[in-house]
């Protein structure tokens, strides 16, 4: 939230407090239990955090993918993310091959 507001703010309590979402069901980012989907985690949270970045006019979307990695085999699997870039602000420049936003998970959970 603090990148949302445009004054510098200190962190503090007020800032960590939980915001709650409303989600329409059965839409792209609340689907049904019965959906196709694959990759949400991957690809939509990473463009979701580009948009609302954009709404707020907070800076310039970031390469819009977690560009992923895989490989394995039946009995080890191994699954990363990898750096792409991230947009340029009112007073800073864009950086490339930097982890941004969803990408910055050293390693993703296999949850």
């Amino acid at each position: 939230l603090r990148s949302l507001v445009a004054e510098t703010i200190p962190l503090n309590h007020g800032c960590l407090a939980p915001i709650e979402f409303i989600i329409p069901k059965n839409s792209l980012l609340n689907p049904s239990p019965d959906a196709a989907v694959v990759g949400g985690n991957v690809l939509t949270s990473q463009r979701l955090v580009d948009v609302v970045l954009k709404a707020f006019s907070a800076c310039a979307a970031s390469q819009g993918c977690m560009n992923n990695l895989t490989f394995g085999d039946e009995e080890f699997g191994y699954y990363e993310t990898i750096a792409g870039g991230a947009g340029a602000g009112p007073t800073w420049e864009g950086r490339s091959g930097i982890h941004t936003h969803m990408t910055n998970t050293r390693i993703t959970d296999p949850e």
